[in-house]
């Protein structure tokens, strides 16, 4: 629909995240940054998603990944991340926060159907700190859609 419409967003980025140790510089990559929603298109459905079957814990760095996507965003942006678990680095929320506020971005956590974190655990009570967490399964893709459009309709027209 935003290419179909040609929606007003000056700006669309990827930012990865897994979990390969402590370092973020190992954890998170900002694939690509671009005014093209067709190349933005193409990254978004090059990516692959990696899953270690128990070799690995589940938890990822997904507070890694927003505070980068933060630090890249413009003023007033919309960041979407997709998750399917809880996150380490639990201890960064505080700037999270902050730098959200800072830019008056909206943040909006999907949990994915996959979502294999413990909902009684500590990160979505911190995810719920950092953003508008939608527990997609419960919720359904209609309620979130719709988030993001009331997003568009003030921001980006």
């Amino acid at each position: 629909r935003i290419m179909k419409d040609r929606i007003n967003i000056p700006r669309f980025q990827l930012v990865t995240f897994n979990d390969f140790g402590r370092e973020i510089n190992l954890n998170v990559k900002l694939e690509i940054d671009t005014p093209d929603v067709g190349a933005f298109d193409r990254a978004t459905s090059n990516l692959v998603f990696e899953s270690y079957n128990g070799g690995r814990d589940s938890k990822e760095r997904m507070s890694q990944g927003l505070l980068v996507a933060l630090q890249n965003a413009s003023p007033k942006s919309l960041i979407v991340v997709f998750t399917d678990n809880g996150s380490k680095d639990l201890k960064l929320e505080a700037d999270i926060v902050r730098l959200r506020k800072a830019k008056e971005c909206e943040v909006f956590i999907v949990l994915t159907p996959a979502f294999e974190g413990r909902l009684s655990g500590p990160s979505l009570p911190a995810y719920g700190r950092m953003g508008k967490v939608f527990l997609i399964n419960e919720v359904g893709a209609d309620s979130f859609l719709a988030d993001v459009e009331k997003f568009e309709e003030n921001n980006c027209l």
